[in-house]
């Protein structure tokens, strides 16, 4: 793949999970197979890990047992997507204090963004100052749902224009076979192609009609970066 954007491979974690407990959402790896499963995929990615928790007080401390081995091992990770509705900005400067490399993705999810306006979204966002380095407008989180490209673009506009230093992506039912045509309107519609893109749900089997009882499919990974890589140059 010929392009300046790296592909990112993201590792879920949950609260339940880094205590060792079981939980039937099948894309969720047992937290000690991590280390493992970065340096497996070792080469040009970005390994990622995507966390989220209902404590959020203590949500620095967390992300710390996460990490205590991972961000300086042989194969290091040094990133970290919050999946958290708006954690608290004490706790996420406490983190990027503690791992200066760290880059720190804010998810923006429907749960987030509710009935905020884009310019009360923007503003949200900008509180956490440069304590994060990326924002994914994400109104699908991982349910493979087809976002509303109007209501992204306007919330993407917003924050280009009031917080120009941070990377925005857009997250929401991508898969190969949409991929490509997707991103040529966004690039279209926005006139740049400096974002990112994500995908989860849409690279995925589904087992049963429950949330995470699915498999991803390596096929469908291939083809949604082979597409991806034919506009993001």
């Amino acid at each position: 793949m010929d392009s300046p954007h790296v592909p990112m491979l993201g590792y879920l974690v949950s609260h339940k999970t880094l205590r060792g407990q079981p939980t039937a959402n099948r894309r969720y790896p047992p937290v000690k197979e991590l280390s493992p499963l970065i340096e497996a995929a070792k080469g040009r990615i970005l390994p990622m890990v995507h966390y989220n928790t209902k404590d959020h007080s203590t949500l620095a401390s967390q992300v710390g047992e996460i990490f205590v081995l991972l961000y300086n091992a042989l194969y290091p990770c040094r990133a970290l997507q919050l999946n958290v509705v708006w954690p608290g900005v004490d706790q996420v400067k406490l983190i990027k204090d503690i791992y200066p490399e760290m880059l720190i993705v804010l998810q923006a999810s429907h749960k987030a963004m509710g009935d905020k306006t884009p310019s009360e979204i923007a503003a949200r966002i900008n509180a956490y100052g440069k304590s994060i380095s990326y924002v994914l407008i994400d109104p699908s989180g991982g349910r493979g749902q087809e976002f509303d490209l109007g209501h992204s673009l306007a919330v993407y506009q917003e924050i280009r224009e009031k917080l120009p230093e941070l990377m925005v992506g857009f997250a929401g039912g991508f898969t190969g076979d949409n991929v490509e045509a997707r991103v040529r309107e966004i690039i279209s519609r926005t006139g740049e192609d400096n974002f990112c893109i994500d995908a989860e749900g849409g690279l995925r089997d589904k087992i049963s009609a429950e949330y995470g009882d699915d498999l991803l499919n390596s096929i469908k990974a291939q083809a949604y970066l082979q597409g991806a890589a034919k506009v993001l140059k």
